[in-house]
């Protein structure tokens, strides 16, 4: 297989083991048999490796065809692969990660550092915003998201010390969810995702979660060091923002209104820089009023393929991509047409300036 930065590629299904149990929404996104492994995490296009796993490739994203991870293809000629003004900024970095999500249990109550906090108490250039898009959610799921009005930080660190999660739940503005909703999530907002949903979640490329509970919906209890780590418990209080908004406040602030790109009828814009500088999510939709799309590539893109067959085409080469397909086109690929063969729905991400 031709592995360059003038050709589109798909990477390998990568999915992640994580703390949580679930992945059966995932695998049935993938349209998997029942034989198929089950994790509650899928990383594309991954650049990063598990926290939980140091020293391993876990996590890395492969090229689809081959043993060779994108982040070895990306360091060898990185602005070839992300444009010259991406690598001179980044370096080899993407920017981002892109994940799926789906828990049989509520996730921990957790938040993650800023940029100046990830450095300060990690040693690590990233911090962790995020934004997740609800693909499909079943009835009564819920997210929690962020501290109600009246929650102060000295309430809250003696229920961490109680471990008393329905307490500190009860700090939290608990929503339900519905297919197509998305909700941005500055570092230092307190959250938990809820179970029987599967969200794309697109975030900061930094595996750093401070969590606010180690003991487990299902009982079972974690180090209690994994709450916080190098951090401390001072740290982890840092990190988390009470600003304590009203359910109507924190909508407004939080839930992304998808908004049509002018002169694009096919692409709407998810997550753009009205939310943050750090990362941005377009929705494609293809079908019969706008079988196909002409677009051309400042820098780079990663796709995620969510419904239907499509093809992309570009300098006398095509490649045929179907629902949870993930493609990745590279600098190197300036112009290109994707053209539906059914009705065809995707994500679409990069990072600010290089849209």
């Amino acid at each position: 297989m031709d592995i360059s930065p003038k050709q589109i590629c798909k990477l390998a299904p990568n999915k992640v083991d994580y703390l949580i149990p679930g992945g059966e929404m995932i695998n049935e996104f993938l349209e998997e048999g029942p034989e198929a492994k089950v994790c509650s995490q899928m990383w594309v296009a991954s650049l990063v490796t598990s926290a939980l796993c140091p020293g391993t490739n876990v996590g890395l994203s492969r090229i689809a065809g081959t043993d060779r991870f994108l982040r070895d293809c990306l360091e060898e000629d990185p602005a070839a692969w992300l444009g010259e003004a991406h690598a001179k900024y980044w370096g080899a970095d993407l920017g981002f990660l892109l994940k799926l999500l789906n828990s049989r249990d509520r996730l921990l109550i957790q938040t993650h550092p800023d940029g100046a906090k990830a450095m300060k108490y990690f040693g690590l250039p990233h911090g962790k915003e995020e934004a997740w898009y609800v693909l499909a959610a079943r009835p009564g799921a819920c997210i929690w998201l962020g501290f109600r009005p009246g929650v102060t930080e000295a309430d809250f660190r003696a229920l961490i010390e109680a471990q008393d999660s329905a307490a500190m739940l009860d700090c939290l503005h608990k929503i339900e969810i519905h297919p197509g909703q998305v909700y941005f999530i500055p570092a230092g907002t307190v959250h938990a995702l809820g179970s029987d949903s599967l969200v794309a979640e697109i975030q900061e490329p930094v595996d750093l979660t401070l969590r606010a509970e180690y003991i487990r919906p299902d009982g079972s209890r974690l180090p209690k060091e994994s709450m916080y780590g190098a951090a401390g418990m001072d740290g982890m209080m840092d990190c988390f923002t009470f600003d304590c908004l009203s359910r109507e406040e924190l909508l407004n602030k939080h839930l992304s209104a998808p908004l049509p790109e002018k002169g694009e009828p096919w692409r709407k814009k998810l997550i753009s820089q009205q939310q943050t500088n750090r990362f941005w999510m377009d929705e494609i939709n293809l079908g019969p009023d706008c079988p196909s799309m002409d677009a051309t590539n400042p820098a780079f893109q990663v796709w995620l393929v969510l419904e239907g067959q499509g093809e992309f085409q570009w300098e006398g080469n095509s490649l045929p991509v179907k629902k949870g397909d993930e493609v990745f086109i590279p600098h190197g690929v300036t112009a290109y047409r994707c053209t539906a063969h059914t009705p065809f729905r995707a994500l679409a991400c990069g990072v600010p300036g290089h849209n």
